[in-house]
């Protein structure tokens, strides 16, 4: 990506934050990986950050819905 894409995703990706639907975390996360990784890297680089970020979150929606099947009985509706 280019230093102007990345920063462009950052900015959509502090929108999102803004409105709720990406924790505050998530975006302070991938802002550092970004910037470790340097501003005018590779697309491929930056979009694995990203898709490893994807794959932390689900495992962790994952682990929670476990543990509310496993505490509190199967999801309402499932």
């Amino acid at each position: 990506m280019t230093e102007p894409t990345i920063r462009a995703f950052v900015a959509a990706l502090k929108r999102e934050m803004q409105a709720g639907g990406v924790a505050p975390q998530t975006e302070q996360h991938l802002r550092r990986e970004f910037a470790a990784l340097g501003w005018s890297r590779d697309d491929a680089l930056h979009a694995t950050k990203v898709d490893e970020e994807i794959a932390r979150l689900l495992n962790q929606a994952r682990v929670l819905s476990a543990l509310r099947d496993a505490i509190f009985g199967a999801a309402p509706g499932a």
